[in-house]
């Protein structure tokens, strides 16, 4: 498969899988799974930033970090010092459906602003889901516009493309 039609592959895998199933979650205000599949999404996107296949074994933390780094960056790449955020979402959430005591999950910014996403209340993580969505599209924006300038190569997914 050549280059521009990988990442045509993987430009409408994310559009619907990524943005679309967690705008259908989003709008139904179901944040607690969100928050899950959120933090898996963020080892997904940081597959794609290597050049090991999709299903590589012992690369999840590996991931989530790059996923971070590259694509997220600011607050998220500061707060993941360590693997915090792999530890306290990704693998806490994914593993055992149950958040960190060390986590707000919130599904929407509150008007008076006493709880803002990635900032800490009462020494817990703040994570807002409306504001979380927005920052994964973003980070899928990010990691086309990185392949079609030829700066990380596309790779080869199993997924039905209706290209």
């Amino acid at each position: 498969m050549e280059n521009n039609e990988q990442i045509r592959h993987i430009e409408w895998f994310l559009e619907k899988v990524i943005i679309q199933e967690l705008g259908k979650l989003q709008q139904a205000e179901i944040s607690y799974m969100q928050f899950v599949l959120m933090g898996q999404t963020i080892e997904v996107l940081g597959g794609f930033l290597d050049n090991k296949p999709t299903k590589a074994k012992g690369q999840s933390s590996i991931r989530f970090a790059q996923g971070v780094n590259r694509l997220f960056g600011g607050r998220y790449r500061l707060l993941n010092d360590k693997g915090y955020l792999y530890d306290k979402l990704r693998n806490q959430m994914t593993h055992t459906f149950i958040p960190s005591s060390d986590l707000y999950l919130l599904n929407h910014e509150d008007a008076a602003g006493k709880f803002q996403h990635l900032n800490y209340h009462e020494g817990k993580l703040v994570l807002i889901a409306d504001v979380f969505y927005k920052d994964i599209c973003k980070a899928c924006q990010r990691l086309i516009a990185l392949m079609k300038a030829g700066q990380i190569r596309p790779k080869n997914i199993a997924f039905e493309y209706e290209g």
